[in-house]
């Protein structure tokens, strides 16, 4: 716009030699062409300051004041020719106003138009108002299609930063009840091994293979979760971790059926027993654990209980603050609800529900393109 309205001014210094051949005093002359340059650095200045950040509304507005006075006193003092100022000034109308006071900007415009083409000799009142409208309204138009170009810019940047926003989440919730969990065994397995290695037993190098081995899986589960492509089933997630309490003394007893869960519910619902039977292991001391998961109401309903020693009191930030905190944003982002309590009698007791249809309730932001580029970038820094 502001290449378009330096291009658009040069029309109007054929106005001079009008004025040159007129029989005009030199000093009429000089202050003519001294009114139309005022006029025409006015004109680009606000069509310029449109697209910066430094001259404001009020910049304009002020500028739109003697741009406004020398479109009426130049026709009256210099003849019809001197009318096409007035189509100059309803398309800087529309740059110079708000965009809810364009309309009535223009009517200014077309109502200055009309009174001087009566005033002015050989003026053609139709034509110079027909020309006004019409140019005001087409800048108008333009304006407003740059607007709208603006503000469809941000929002791609918009979402651009909350795609990879929520690709960062995803990958840190991800992280963190992934390694959370085979770090934990990694863990029970080094001391299983030094106990081994102490009593002078036989079998060290079997467990050595399974801290190798898990080591090697817990490295395909860091793939996995950068580039997104983890699905849990509830069987499977139980199944893994039965060693892991076994390791601990604390046994195990499932009662669930996925056969009717979506995908998507038993990826969140296999995610919350992962960590729950992880934090069992590492903070609960308990003896038993129970995992029951139902359907009723058009919900999946997963109960864990323990018989340890019940709730324990953490900041919901920070390192012990997370794995709660991230169970809680992948049940709720499906429409769901978490929440923990202590057991009946003693323990601790965690309840997830999750809506069996329109699961999909958070469309994942993480198909965009800023997130596909961060995953891979991720992905990259892994290999």
């Amino acid at each position: 716009m502001a290449v378009g309205a330096t291009a658009a001014v040069i029309p109007l210094f054929g106005l001079v030699p009008s004025i040159s051949a007129s029989d005009s005093p030199i000093t009429i002359v000089l202050a003519a062409a001294c009114a139309l340059a005022l006029f025409a650095v006015s004109q680009v200045t606000i069509s310029w300051s449109y697209h910066t950040d430094r001259l404001g509304e009020w910049f304009r507005l002020a500028l739109l004041v003697p741009l406004a006075a020398l479109s009426v006193v130049l026709p009256l003092w210099l003849g019809k020719d001197w009318t096409i100022l007035l189509t100059y000034l309803a398309a800087t109308c529309a740059v110079a106003v708000p965009p809810r006071t364009t309309l009535p900007a223009l009517a200014t415009s077309v109502s200055l138009a009309v009174f001087v083409a009566e005033h002015v000799d050989g003026a053609d009142t139709t034509s110079l108002v027909v020309m006004t409208a019409a140019v005001g309204l087409a800048m108008t138009t333009y304006r407003r299609i740059l607007d709208l170009n603006a503000e469809l810019r941000r929002t791609r940047r918009e979402l651009a930063r909350a795609a990879v926003t929520e690709e960062r989440l995803r990958f840190a919730r991800d992280m963190h009840d992934t390694l959370g969990h085979d770090l934990l065994q990694l863990n029970l397995r080094t001391e299983v091994t030094r106990r081994l290695y102490r009593a002078g037993e036989t079998d060290v190098e079997a467990e050595l293979q399974q801290i190798e081995d898990v080591g090697r899986q817990c490295l395909e589960r860091v793939r996995e979760a950068v580039t997104g492509y983890r699905q849990l089933s509830l069987p499977a997630v139980v199944e893994e971790v039965r060693p892991t309490l076994a390791d601990a003394g604390v046994s195990v007893t499932v009662d669930a059926t996925t056969d009717l869960l979506p995908q998507e519910a038993e990826t969140a619902l296999s995610w919350v027993v992962r960590e729950v039977l992880t934090n069992v292991v590492r903070h609960a001391h308990a003896a038993h654990c129970q995992v029951t998961l139902s359907t009723e109401g058009g919900r999946a309903v997963l109960e864990v209980l323990d018989d340890g020693k019940g709730p324990v009191r953490r900041p919901m930030s920070g390192p012990d603050g997370n794995g709660l905190a991230g169970l809680t944003e992948r049940v709720t982002a499906l429409g769901g609800s978490l929440r923990t309590s202590a057991a009946p009698g003693s323990g601790f007791r965690l309840l997830a529900a999750v809506p069996l249809t329109g699961s999909a309730a958070s469309e994942g932001s993480t198909d965009s393109m800023a997130a596909a580029s961060l995953a891979n970038s991720l992905t990259e820094g892994t290999s």
